[in-house]
């Protein structure tokens, strides 16, 4: 198979790493691994919307397309054995992306955990409603799983609106979010529905279609279904309908359940030290998930742990550092612990 956007992929991520990572830390972003070290590094390195968007990669995949990028001259090792953009590498990737651009809609961070439950209810209830308008009850469902065929039954009966009224309902909200949709075509999402008389595509069959490689029609699936879900949560009331489809899939970033644990413990008034004591970890283990708190948590306050006379001396650095990398900020704010800096970034880096 033609992985040739795969490799945009990766050479995109390994530009924002700055050779700060291994290319293993890709692989973790990309199958959405949920550690404290890929969620931290997912924010700093401001590649949240890849997380998760290519969940079945695997180590030897990579390995291998590592290999090929760099048999070409655009990759290849720094100091430290991690892989870094060569100038032809550069050049490369900023010409591949004119041509096939990661959808800008595409936050794999904020709603992976909504997508395919989005996808399954919202494909089922476009073959039902299509049958319904035909009523024609006998087809085969292009949904299998309970779960989801529950949770259609309970939607048709409790939605308030007409069984002859919903194809109209729902035709015109997804036509009203999807007029805003610039960078992918919604034939993207279209081709693959199923109705009366119509099998929709596979994932395969409309990138053939469509004349774009398997993994860069991955891409584009997934910004339909983010940027739908995106309109749905930023304006609830134009989407009643659709809104019902993440009903109880709201979007939201659960912490790891270890930083939980942690995190119960820091809502007592419990030092770092202590709640390393009694939870029998390092204490470097128990930054790691103040830190996760931080990135997730909005109203998490770090003034305990980091002076705001600090906090404003970091962001500073942050600033005027021409590098992610936390010892160049340390090097402009030599006062401050590594375990403070990053800290601050996870709690005000977005904004910066």
């Amino acid at each position: 198979m033609d992985r040739s956007y795969l490799k945009i992929v990766i050479l995109y991520c390994l530009k924002q790493l700055q050779g700060q990572r291994t290319v293993y830390s890709i692989l973790h972003l990309l199958n959405g691994k949920k550690s404290s070290q890929t969620i931290q590094d997912a924010h700093l390195f401001e590649l949240t919307r890849l997380f998760k968007t290519f969940g079945h990669l695997t180590r030897d995949e990579l390995e291998h397309l590592a290999d090929e990028l760099d048999s070409v001259h655009w990759i290849s090792k720094n100091e430290n054995g991690h892989y870094v953009l060569t100038s032809q590498g550069e050049r490369y990737l900023q010409s591949a992306l004119l041509e096939c651009p990661i959808p800008s809609s595409l936050n794999g961070w904020l709603y992976h955990k909504s997508t395919d439950v989005f996808w399954e209810r919202f494909s089922l209830l476009v073959q039902v409603i299509s049958h319904l308008n035909h009523n024609h009850a006998k087809y085969l469902p292009v949904q299998r799983k309970r779960d989801v065929h529950v949770w259609l039954k309970a939607f048709l009966s409790t939605s308030g609106t007409a069984r002859d009224e919903l194809g109209i309902l729902l035709n015109k909200e997804l036509q009203e979010c999807l007029n805003g949709l610039r960078d992918i075509s919604p034939a993207v999402l279209t081709l693959r529905l199923t109705g009366y008389n119509h099998i929709g595509l596979t994932s395969d069959q409309a990138a053939a279609q469509l004349g774009l490689s398997p993994d860069f029609y991955h891409h584009q699936f997934l910004g339909v279904l983010h940027y739908i879900i995106g309109c749905i949560v930023r304006s609830p009331d134009r989407y009643p309908l659709m809104g019902k489809l993440v009903s109880g899939h709201e979007v939201q970033v659960p912490l790891t359940l270890s930083t939980n644990k942690t995190y119960a413990l820091l809502k007592q008034g419990l030092d770092l030290d202590k709640i390393a004591g009694i939870r029998r970890l390092k204490k470097s283990t128990i930054e790691d998930h103040v830190v996760e708190v931080a990135l997730n948590e909005r109203g998490f306050d770090i003034t305990p742990y980091v002076s705001e006379d600090l906090q404003h001396s970091i962001l500073d650095a942050a600033k005027r550092s021409e590098s992610r990398q936390l010892k160049h900020i340390r090097q402009l704010v030599p006062e401050a612990e590594y375990f403070e800096i990053r800290l601050v970034l996870a709690k005000f880096g977005e904004e910066r």
